[in-house]
Order: structure tokens, then C-alpha cells, then sequence
């Protein structure tokens, strides 16, 4: 049997096969059996990732294939898709900056590839291994999709030192193409004529662990190019849609390099995470609803805050406080004389100097909403105060990979968590954070 493969969707017309591609293209997302069609048995729990009757997103074609396999059928691939001439990439390809090992191994298996993602931990130079592929491919018209403002700049400007050329951007009020250009998909999301990229070869996804929403997806298969990556340091979410979704709209991970090989290897600082265990004597706290549980056993808890304030004023450096909600943030600046509060609400030439001040290594507390959660640049911090709570280990490394860049004289980055002993939910939130650190090596003090 033939499979056609092209861009973003393949295709076969062995209609006998069609039973097999299906469930191979389905999934069921986090949390299905709780949803009321599931519980009423009106439905199965499934979501297909196919596109009419036999196309298929051509990022799950090897499990496609593998799976045809099991069932006795012989596949021949029929590829359509541009392969570009392309180079191989040495040390010292990119403007400035000499590739570590890793980096060029990235670079070449991803060009051979043509597709897939590259599971690289924060500090492993996602923007450098990007560069470098298009290096590889003589710089073809490409469409690099962020999330953040301050992300789309960074990476703009970064890309423009490593490559030599004008990087073009899309976002921000800004609509500027050039042959690369890195684009917000909120933006791209909104346009309803996108013709402007059609002439595109790669398409690179950054932070690709968001590509389960709809509004990414959808903006995703809407542009077209042969050679699709993504980049992220957590792309599993170990939920089998959101997984599924980012291998159909990128491929299966074709490289990795971890937190562990990058610390070991003397590329990033060593974490040394201290717990900080919270109480509550009020025995009714325990079982309050997971928001109440956050209004008054996080955010407005005194004792919490407190310790909080307590290990901010003892730090040296740079230290770096992360809230999820404005509120809380507030609060802390209000407890914390001369720090700097910043949140997707604040102006955008304020959050632009805030982030440039952080750059320069200028010490300070630093108080911050999920916008500087993942993604962006910032070299100098020395302390992270992780006072956000929460359960997600993707979300867990994107804010502990803010101050792991290497330092400068005493290669350890400080962190703060708190075991919140305060409520059932609160509870398991923080060890599943404390699991995280086990998994990921990180050395680890419970401190009473």
C-alpha cells in the first residue's frame, strides 16, 4: 500500500488500512473520564487528530507506519515534501559564538530528519541549535512561533547577532516579514488570510509544550513547510492528547539533552533546592476547596509570606520571586522594600526595562507573574523563590530554568519551595514538585 506523504497531512487510498490509522490517530485527553458524555457512555473518551476520511498529520506518520507493520501490510512511502540542499554544521558556523558538541549533534540529526523535536533543557541554547539549522539550509523561509512578546524580541535579536541577516516579526502591533521571522501566534491566530506564508519551507514551534491548544494547532496546520520542528526543555505532559497533538504537529522527539548531562557537564549551576515546611492550626484548613485553599493557605498567608520576605532579604545577588496571580505579587512587593513587581498587565517599556535591568546583573528582588515563567533570558539570577505553589513539572522546570545559567564564581543556584502541610490538595501539589526534584537529580534539604 501506498502512503502519500506531504507536509502537514498524509494520505493513503488503501481503504482496508483506514481502521488501523485511526486508532493510531486518537487520544484521549487528562481527565476524560470525569466529563459528563464519558460518564453518560455517550462517548468513548477519544479525540481524533484525522482530517476527513483518510488524512493523517504526517508528524504521527511513523507510528502510522509502525503500527501498519504489526498488521501485515507493506508500506511504501510516496514523500512530496521540498528536501532542501542543505549543509553540515561545524564549530564555528554562527556569528559569535562557537557551538558546543551537543549543539552540532542537534543540528545535524534535525536537518536529517526534517521534522521532529528537540527536547532540550533550559541553558542548552535552543536559539543557537535553531540558527544553526538554518544555517544548515541556507537560510529558507522560515516561521519561528513564540507566545510572549518579550520572547519573540529575544529571540528576533538573537537570531539577527547569530545569523548575520534581518529577522523579521509579527506581533505586538508589529507586521514586518522577512525571510525569517519570528511570529506571536496569538497574532497569527487572529488573521484570517495567512497567504503571506505561503512561500514558507520551515516551520520552528519554541516553548512547543503549548501546542495542545486549539488556537496553536489550528494556526499550526494552517502554514505550510516541509521541515517542522519543535523546542522545549518539558514537551511531554505525559497526558496523551496534549503528547499526541505535539508529535502530529511536529513529529516524534528526535534529540534530547537533559538538565543532569548539562549540570554534570559544568554548562549549567547546580540547583539546590531547600523545602521550607508550612503548618496550619487551624484543622479545618485541610479540607477547604482547592481555591479557597490558595486564596488563604498562599496567597494572603502571613506565615508563608513571611518566610518568603525572610529568605529574599538574606539572599545575595539576584533573587527572583515567582506568583501566579497579581495579587500575590503585591502583596509581596509591599512587604518587600525597593524590589520590582512585574505582570502581563504592566506596561510594556516598563516590563522591557525591568527585564534589561535583571540582564545587567544589577542585584534586586525581582517579583514576577507566569510571563517570565519560561523563555526568557535571564543569566544574572542567583536565588528563585518558587512561591507560585502548583503541581505541573513542566511548569516546575520552565521557572527553576531562569537561573540556570552558569555562574560566574560559585556555580549553585539557590531555590526556595515550600511543603505546604496546610491542605489535602496544597499538599499533594508539593510532592509532586518534591518528586520532580528526585527524578530530575536535583539535591534536595527539607528544612523545618
Amino acid at each position: 500500500m501506498d502512503i502519500i506523504v506531504k507536509d502537514r497531512y498524509s494520505t493513503t487510498t488503501e481503504m482496508s488500512a483506514l481502521p488501523v490509522i485511526r486508532q493510531v490517530c486518537r487520544a484521549r485527553p487528562e481527565g476524560f473520564y470525569h466529563m459528563p458524555k464519558y460518564k453518560s457512555g455517550m462517548w468513548d473518551g477519544y479525540i481524533s487528530l484525522m482530517k476527513g476520511l483518510c488524512e493523517f498529520p504526517t508528524g504521527l506518520l511513523q507510528l502510522v507506519i509502525k503500527e501498519l507493520a504489526k498488521n501485515d501490510y507493506k508500506v511504501n512511502v510516496v514523500d512530496t515534501t521540498t528536501v532542501l540542499p542543505s549543509k553540515t554544521v561545524t564549530k564555528n558556523v554562527l556569528n559569535g559564538v562557537e557551538l558546543r558538541d551537543y549543539q552540532i549533534e542537534a543540528a545535524n540529526i534535525m536537518v536529517q530528519q526534517r521534522r521532529g523535536v528537540a527536547d532540550m533543557a533550559t541553558n542548552s541554547g535552543k536559539t543557537e541549535v535553531m540558527s544553526a539549522i538554518l544555517w544548515a539550509l541556507g537560510l529558507p523561509k522560515t516561521l519561528i512561533f513564540v507566545h510572549r512578546k518579550e520572547l519573540m524580541y529575544q529571540t528576533a535579536r538573537r537570531m539577527e547577532k547569530r545569523l548575520g541577516c534581518k529577522v523579521g516579526i509579527y506581533g505586538d502591533g508589529v507586521k514586518s516579514k522577512r525571510d525569517i521571522t519570528v511570529a506571536m501566534i496569538q497574532t497569527l491566530s487572529k488573521m484570517s488570510d495567512l497567504k503571506v506564508f505561503s512561500d514558507n519551507a520551515v516551520v520552528i514551534t519554541d516553548e512547543c509544550h503549548h501546542i495542545a491548544s486549539n488556537q496553536m494547532m489550528d494556526t499550526l496546520f494552517k502554514i505550510p513547510g516541509s521541515y517542522r520542528y519543535g523546542f522545549s526543555g518539558t514537551p511531554l505532559k505525559y497526558d496523551s492528547l496534549s503528547d499526541m497533538k505535539l508529535m502530529a504537529a511536529t513529529g516524534e522527539i528526535g534529540y534530547a539533552i537533559s538538565n543532569k548531562y548539562l549540570i554534570d557537564s559544568g554548562y549549567s549551576a547546580v540547583p539546590m533546592v531547600f523545602i521550607h515546611i508550612i503548618e496550619s492550626y487551624d484543622k479545618l484548613d485541610w479540607e477547604l476547596e482547592y481555591q479557597d485553599a490558595y486564596d488563604n493557605l498562599i496567597v494572603n498567608n502571613l506565615i508563608r509570606n513571611n518566610k518568603i520576605v525572610e529568605k529574599a532579604k538574606a539572599a545575595s545577588g539576584t533573587v527572583l520571586i515567582l506568583v501566579n496571580r497579581i495579587d500575590h505579587g503585591k502583596i509581596l512587593e509591599e512587604m518587600l522594600p525597593n524590589s520590582v513587581f512585574v505582570s502581563g498587565n504592566s506596561d510594556m517599556t516598563y516590563r522591557n526595562s525591568v527585564l534589561e535591568k535583571m540582564q545587567t546583573g544589577i542585584p534586586c528582588v525581582y517579583i514576577a507573574t507566569p510571563i517570565y515563567d519560561e523563555g526568557i533570558d535571564v543569566p544574572s539570577v542567583d536565588t528563585i523563590i518558587l512561591a507560585a505553589g502548583g503541581k505541573s513539572h513542566v511548569k516546575l522546570l520552565q521557572r527553576i530554568g531562569r537561573g540556570l545559567r552558569k555562574k560566574a564564581d560559585e556555580n549553585i543556584l539557590s531555590v526556595h519551595d515550600f511543603l505546604d502541610d496546610t491542605n489535602m490538595h496544597l499538599f499533594g501539589h508539593s510532592e509532586d514538585r518534591i518528586q520532580t526534584y528526585e527524578q530530575e537529580k536535583f539535591k534536595t534539604i527539607i528544612v523545618k
